[in-house]
């Protein structure tokens, strides 16, 4: 009979564009492996990605010269990454309850991802759509959606439930979230369990969220806009700088120095020159994390999320923080070798094989 002939009922998990209720994904429990859990409290989008050769001005339509669609979103790829470490990862966020979430759920299951709690809401997926022009420049759009509906209560339920069934030692959180759920985050934590935080982008400042950070998680430029708005307790002479808009004269060293007055613990990423680590209990002085050499960089999307995501599972198996950034600078390095951002991550073997120092 044909399938036009034979309607199978609005909701069921044949007719993937019929509306569900708000929920979880009803996966039925996946069996949990031993060893610890990563939970990951994030954003999900599906991203779409247009080649141009130069951007169109107002009122101008141009041909794209290629076109693809992934899965994105700074929750989601973090967490493939972590869980492409080989560690049990549990992610909490929100997908709408239409083909695109659909998607991004099958994706991220299929990259091991234990997506049981993630919730079905009637916003749409969250999307970000990317133009890309021949001189390697970008324009981003992002639509929110169902990522604005995730409430913070549900996220602390969850993970004291996990926290029951068995050892949460790392909670994995980025800037993407609403300042009204970050500032929850600490909640979420318990004795026994850190705070890894890609403060990205600064969204808020809040000291209990900062205090909170093992460790914080940021760029350059991210570390500059946090010490230009609290010079005046953080130190460090690279505030200055900062402040005044300039690059803080590019002194890793000394912004996470700066940062380590904000944060229990520091990293501070420096693209293809690798990652600065300060934990001032282990070491007074801030570390210099190389990254292994790649010539064939094809597209940087999503390395910072390989980066924090495989971190995170370092820290989670015991790796103190200094090897941990010398796995995250791998994965982050072999991510550049294809195009899209989760589809590229290598797995824990490769990674470890990578890393400078290993």
């Amino acid at each position: 009979m044909s399938r036009e002939s034979s309607p199978r009922p609005a909701g069921t998990t044949g007719d993937p564009a019929a509306p569900r209720p708000a929920g979880t994904t009803g996966d039925p429990a996946t069996p949990r492996p031993a060893g610890p859990t990563v939970v990951v409290c994030g954003t999900v989008n599906i991203d779409t990605f247009v080649g141009l050769e130069t951007f169109p001005r107002p009122g101008e339509t141009v041909i794209g010269r290629q076109g693809l669609r992934s899965l994105g979103g700074k929750g989601a790829n973090q967490a493939v990454a972590c869980a492409r470490m080989g560690v049990h990862t549990v992610l909490l966020a929100s997908v709408g309850s239409d083909p695109l979430g659909d998607s991004a759920l099958a994706d991220m299951r299929g990259h091991g991802v234990d997506v049981t709690h993630v919730r079905r809401v009637a916003e749409p997926t969250g999307q970000a759509f990317i133009m890309n022009d021949r001189a390697g420049e970008n324009i981003i759009v992002v639509t929110s959606g169902a990522n604005e509906a995730t409430d913070p209560r549900d996220s602390v339920g969850t993970v004291g439930t996990l926290r029951e069934q068995g050892s949460v030692p790392v909670v994995l959180a980025q800037g993407e979230l609403t300042p009204e759920h970050s500032v929850r985050i600490p909640g979420l934590l318990a004795e026994g369990t850190r705070l890894v935080l890609n403060l990205a982008p600064v969204t808020t400042r809040d000291a209990g969220l900062l205090a909170a950070a093992d460790p914080l998680i940021v760029n350059e430029h991210e570390a500059a806009d946090l010490l230009g708005a609290d010079a005046a307790t953080a130190g460090g002479g690279a505030a200055g700088g900062a402040a005044d808009g300039g690059s803080a004269g590019g002194d890793a060293d000394g912004l996470a120095r700066g940062l380590a007055g904000l944060a229990r613990s520091v990293v501070i990423t420096l693209g293809a020159e690798g990652a600065v680590v300060l934990d001032p209990r282990t070491a007074p002085d801030p570390v210099h994390v190389p990254a292994p050499q790649v010539s064939d960089v094809v597209d940087t999307t999503g390395a910072g999320d390989a980066f924090c995501g495989t971190l995170a599972a370092a820290v989670a198996e015991g790796e103190g923080l200094v090897d941990a950034a010398r796995l995250a600078v791998a994965a982050g390095s072999l991510a550049v070798r294809a195009r899209g951002a989760a589809a590229s991550y290598a797995d824990g073997a490769e990674v470890r094989a990578c890393a400078v120092g290993g």
